[in-house]
């Protein structure tokens, strides 16, 4: 096979995980370094295959923890045939860092590196009452928050949405789960990832639902952040095996996906700096005494101007390619760290002018507010603008085809509606 990882490379990274964050870096391994990578996604698809710098080990569906850690054993056999060498493990999902951490000590026999966390680390970051807890201890701003514990059953769902009344309760109200890996495995009619209320009834309607589909974590009620996309921020931070923070990438948001099963999915960011902003993560990170990447997605009010931290993602988000944009490649930090055994440099503050997106510059134009089309002028002047899935060293027919026709598609895949999520 042309694509397959020649045996000569010192090091592969093992990306689990089929979409966007996974491509990117994938990309961002071969700018790097030269080298190839070995993704595992679901099934093959164009956003990770089709292309001369990955190599594809589908899994089929990666819920349940004993078939993956199974899985990820027969691509470590077939990636050291002949000889070890270090296979950096970077999850793409957070059910699957969750598997990564649990099953620690059989992947790193396996010959992964990865970083060391806890499951009770875990839990902290990922938990969201969990990370409105530390947040409330830090003095760190969060959405006012309810949680319904959908296992104990202890409460019904028309008393616990009789609680959530005025004054102290304004609809719209955001829901999301507390276990996203959980969610994410929950079917039921009009499920979504993060759901928009604007009445007592809609509440009702998916808290009974989500109970009859037989989900067993917790339902995370917010109160809406009121503010449009561009009130949104994406910041990133590295921290060492020694507990330097490393790095600290903010970007802000110009328009995400809204619509069902891809909400939160920025579509287009423009490399940001925020002093106080960066601090409050670097903060949380170093209160979770993290190792590796973490992401928090932020909201600024519309009205107050302070920011309120929604979540923690355990890893690399999604869409942060704008970090290798705004010249820092998060790639170098996992090899430094994980093979290498080495200092990072001084600790790095990505900014702009910079952009990272998914979608044509004419979109992204449309839905800028008037500061944000000064900066994407800016960043075009400055030949600071990507595409993170369009890689001139990466090309193919058939790959190429298909990245124009997400493009054409990229307005309708929006279906956006202004400022409708905490996401």
């Amino acid at each position: 096979m042309s694509n397959q990882i020649p045996a000569s490379q010192p090091f592969v990274p093992v990306i689990t995980g089929g979409d966007l964050g996974a491509y990117s870096l994938a990309r961002e391994f071969h700018e790097a370094f030269g080298v190839k990578s070995a993704v595992v996604p679901t099934a093959e698809n164009l956003v990770v295959g089709g292309s001369k710098i990955t190599q594809l080990f589908p899994a089929g569906p990666m819920f349940d923890s004993a078939r993956v850690v199974r899985h990820l054993g027969d691509v470590a056999n077939m990636l050291q045939q002949e000889g070890p060498r270090p296979l950096i493990l970077s999850a793409g999902y957070d059910h699957l860092v969750r598997i990564m951490i649990e099953h620690d000590a059989e992947l790193r026999e396996m010959g992964y590196v990865f970083p060391n966390l806890t499951v009770e680390q875990l839990d902290q970051a990922s938990l969201k009452e969990n990370f409105y807890a530390l947040c409330e201890k830090h003095g760190i701003h969060y959405p006012r928050t309810a949680i319904y514990e959908c296992a104990q059953g202890e409460k019904p769902v028309a008393e616990f949405v009789t609680e959530l009344a005025a004054p102290d309760w304004q609809y719209p109200l955001i829901l999301k789960a507390g276990d996203g890996g959980e969610w994410a495995n929950t079917r039921f009619d009009g499920r979504r990832k993060v759901h928009y209320l604007e009445t007592p009834d809609e509440l009702a309607d998916i808290l009974y639902k989500a109970n009859d589909a037989g989900y067993q974590g917790t339902l995370i009620i917010q109160q809406f952040i009121p503010g449009p996309d561009s009130n949104l921020r994406i910041l990133t931070h590295f921290r060492d095996r020694h507990g330097n923070n490393a790095l600290s990438g903010l970007a802000e948001v110009i328009v995400e996906d809204h619509a069902s099963g891809l909400e939160g999915n920025s579509r287009a960011l423009l490399a940001a700096t925020d002093p106080t902003l960066e601090a409050q993560g670097a903060e949380l990170m170093e209160a979770l005494d993290w190792h590796g990447f973490g992401m928090f997605d932020v909201k600024i009010h519309q009205h107050t101007g302070e920011p309120y931290f929604l979540e923690m993602n355990p890893r690399l988000g999604r869409h942060h390619y704008y970090l290798t944009i705004a010249g820092t490649n998060p790639a170098p930090y996992l090899v430094r760290e994980f093979v290498e055994a080495a200092e990072h440099p001084a600790a790095t503050t990505t900014a702009g002018p910079a952009a990272s997106m998914t979608i044509p510059m004419k979109l992204a134009y449309q839905y800028a507010s008037d500061e944000q089309a000064a900066q994407l002028d800016a960043a075009k002047d400055a030949k600071l603008i990507g595409w993170p899935l369009r890689y001139a060293k990466d090309r193919n027919i058939k790959r190429d085809l298909y990245q124009r026709l997400r493009l054409t598609k990229a307005a309708r895949e929006i279906d956006h509606v202004p400022g409708t999520m905490n996401s």
